[in-house]
């Protein structure tokens, strides 16, 4: 590694650190079917929806919902962020304590156990030939909900039973091209299970 890179790490990696330790405050009220657009983005707004999105889904499926855990909202952060920045979509990232969902889980303080990550990567505006108007964040959440159920090994994930709790994040990037903003969103499913070996999966 160059000095240039070695740098450009660095720089990344303080980004990285101040996005996950600046503190994010909930919204005052849930108002999801707010029209998300990319000038006023709310990410703790999205990551709300995509959670009640999940638990909607998983209850259709005859599944328990999922407790809301503020630990796993910051493991899904730390990915989403990384996403977002590098514009890649994946399970690993470079950084220290960060390299995997394990790593991540320890990272915000959770006992190690089962846990399981989506990711994904999406438009951030409707196709033009269907502008009629901008996504509410409730009909984005449901649009990321379809991308990961139409993948088996996401559905998978979202529909383990063993699970018992979920965090969420979103990141918007504005991209390379002008015009062509990309939502990054990241599920993390977890349940504490005594006497197991730490498992881990990624979708």
């Amino acid at each position: 590694m160059n000095s240039l890179q070695g740098a450009f790490l660095g720089l990344v990696g303080a980004l990285l650190a101040g996005c996950a330790q600046a503190p994010i405050q909930a919204p005052a009220r849930l108002d999801l079917d707010r029209v998300m657009t990319v000038e006023t983005f709310d990410p703790v707004l999205l990551s709300r929806a995509i959670f009640e999105e999940s638990n909607r889904v998983r209850v259709d499926h005859g599944l328990q919902a999922l407790a809301h855990m503020d630990a796993l909202d910051a493991a899904a952060g730390e990915q989403a962020t990384y996403l977002a920045l590098s514009q890649t979509v994946g399970h690993h990232s470079p950084f220290p304590n960060e390299h995997n969902i394990g790593e991540r889980i320890t990272h915000v303080g959770l006992a190690t156990s089962h846990a399981a990550e989506n990711a994904i990567m999406m438009p951030a505006r409707r196709p033009d030939e269907e502008a009629v108007r901008d996504y509410t964040y409730a009909e984005y959440a449901a649009f990321l909900l379809e991308g990961w159920m139409n993948s088996p090994t996401h559905r998978a994930n979202m529909l383990d039973p063993r699970v018992n709790s979920l965090g969420c994040a979103a990141r918007l990037s504005l991209g390379i091209v002008p015009g062509d903003p990309t939502i990054y969103a990241t599920q993390v499913f977890y349940a504490k299970i005594e006497k197991e070996v730490f498992s881990v999966k990624g979708g």
